[in-house]
């Protein structure tokens, strides 16, 4: 009973000692440069700024692929500088590519928001909530003996 009782409660505490952790994760900053193809991992669900340095006229296109959704979340052919928000909806790996055809362009990337994903949040709080009240139904039957 006490290894069932100490289970639940260290449960229980890294369960809420990973919120506090997760808040310090989601303050460090998230950036990154494309020149040609490049994947990624971005840690945390939020707004993607991305921008590129190309000019007036210039020819070229932009992908920016989640391979866990298997779908492009931009695939452009801008003329010109492009400046745009993407909406980042869980953590993972990402691939972004940059095709020139004539002058060179580079992707700039930064996230500009950060938050846990939903399915994240519905995990801890699953864990957390369960052993909390197997927790206090442990401990009122005992204390009823």
């Amino acid at each position: 009973m006490r290894l069932i009782k100490a289970f639940l409660l260290a449960l229980l505490l890294f369960t809420l000692l990973s919120f506090p952790l997760q808040e310090k994760a989601l303050r460090t900053s998230t950036s990154g440069i494309v020149s040609q193809e490049r994947g990624f991992v971005l840690p945390s669900a939020g707004v993607l700024r991305v921008t590129t340095n190309a000019g007036k006229g210039v020819n070229y296109s932009v992908s920016f692929y989640d391979p866990e959704d298997n779908r492009f979340l931009l695939n452009e052919t801008p003329k010109g500088q492009l400046n745009g928000y993407l909406k980042i909806e869980h953590a993972g790996y990402y691939f972004a590519q940059v095709t020139s055809y004539y002058a060179p362009v580079t992707l700039a990337y930064r996230m500009t928001s950060k938050y846990p994903s939903k399915r994240i949040l519905e995990i801890k709080y699953f864990i957390g909530g369960t052993s909390a009240i197997l927790l206090a139904l442990l401990l009122f039957r005992e204390g009823r003996r």
